[in-house]
């Protein structure tokens, strides 16, 4: 059997790697680019990091997408604005392969000429990776990555079958689960991610910066996220439970437990420590530190869309929007300052 990731940036090179490791009888090809995608030419390996330490695991690479021809299985991790692109350049050679997206956004649309729906599975994960290096991902956060139809379809006969394939892996803290309401998790996570990339503007730690200092939270995080559950409240979306802690209810509790003094203290002293040690790294914040296009357009942007076609205004996501086209406009690693964007968004919700 054969399995291709089509773009392994973070997510892409750790699930080939572990999938390559624990399931060696698998052609397990990665499809890759830049900095990253030469050093593993380079050494045939991928470098990850983990609850089980540092492991090499050889793999089979390309730089061209073309060479996913023959594939069972398709895994497109490319970032969410490079979808389209992708698969021109892999084109007729998908062939009949089940195509999975794990990426950022609602982009089912970019599937629709390229991938037949019951071919095509839409996923969703609460993990996080990150490219610590060119060659070596690291495992910054477990959690479970969930599987289920595109926009339109209710069968989930293929997400099972990903779902099968990808069982294979056993490492503790790492769940596969299909879910038929999968876009209802998916914009669950699109909602934290918004909150994540608005930490990002100012290069904060999303735990320890941003949700944990009170201004923040009750300025630019509660305000996000009051918008995102007005516009999907708006346009008939209903959020699904994401398993775990990885979840936007549980999330919101974290923000109310905060408001309280002693539980502020309590939760503080317990998570702080493992916050700075291992902190969530949001793809935004990389691509910034890198002077590259950020997914801004599919994340908050995407709120913001959704509230236009319900005739409605989400201005707290816009911002975000127009703040981050901003730094992207400026040498690569610029950065607001955090009070800058409390002070930009507080005007807003002031109004």
């Amino acid at each position: 059997m054969k399995v291709s990731f089509l773009g392994a940036g973070a997510i892409g090179s750790m699930f080939a790697a572990l999938l390559k490791h624990y399931a060696p009888d698998l052609d397990v090809l990665v499809v890759v680019r830049g900095a990253h995608g030469q050093a593993i030419s380079e050494s045939g390996e991928i470098r990850t990091l983990g609850p089980w330490g540092t492991r090499s695991v050889p793999i089979a690479w390309s730089f061209d997408p073309a060479d996913v021809a023959g594939s069972d299985f398709v895994f497109v991790t490319v970032k969410s604005q490079g979808t389209a692109e992708a698969l021109q350049q892999a084109g007729d050679a998908i062939g009949d392969a089940v195509v999975v997206s794990i990426q950022n956004g609602i982009n089912d649309q970019a599937y629709a000429n390229h991938v037949a729906p019951e071919r095509l599975v839409m996923g969703m994960t609460t993990t996080n990776m990150a490219v610590r290096e060119p060659g070596t991902v690291s495992m910054q956060l477990d959690g479970c990555t969930l599987f289920g139809p595109p926009i339109g379809l209710n069968s989930i006969a293929a997400a099972e079958k990903v779902v099968e394939l990808l069982n294979r892996i056993h490492v503790p803290g790492l769940e596969f689960l299909p879910h038929s309401n999968i876009l209802g998790i998916r914009y669950n996570k699109l909602t934290i991610n918004a909150l994540g990339y608005a930490s990002c503007l100012s290069a904060s730690n999303f735990m320890t910066e941003a949700l944990f200092h009170r201004p923040w939270r009750r300025v630019v995080g509660r305000a996000i996220v009051d918008e995102c559950k007005r516009v999907y409240s708006a346009v008939g979306i209903q959020i699904a439970r994401i398993p775990g802690r990885s979840d936007l209810s549980r999330l919101e509790n974290l923000m109310l437990a905060l408001e309280l003094p002693i539980l502020d203290k309590v939760v503080q002293l317990g998570l702080r420590g493992k916050f700075e040690r291992s902190p969530i790294v949001f793809s935004l914040y990389q691509d910034l530190e890198r002077g590259k296009p950020t997914e801004v357009e599919h994340i908050n942007g995407q709120v913001v869309r959704l509230a236009e076609s319900a005739g409605i205004h989400a201005p707290v996501n816009r911002e975000i929007v127009s703040m981050t086209h901003e730094l992207e406009q400026q040498a690569a690693a610029t950065f607001y300052a955090r009070q800058d964007v409390i002070d930009r968004i507080s005007k807003l919700t002031a109004s």
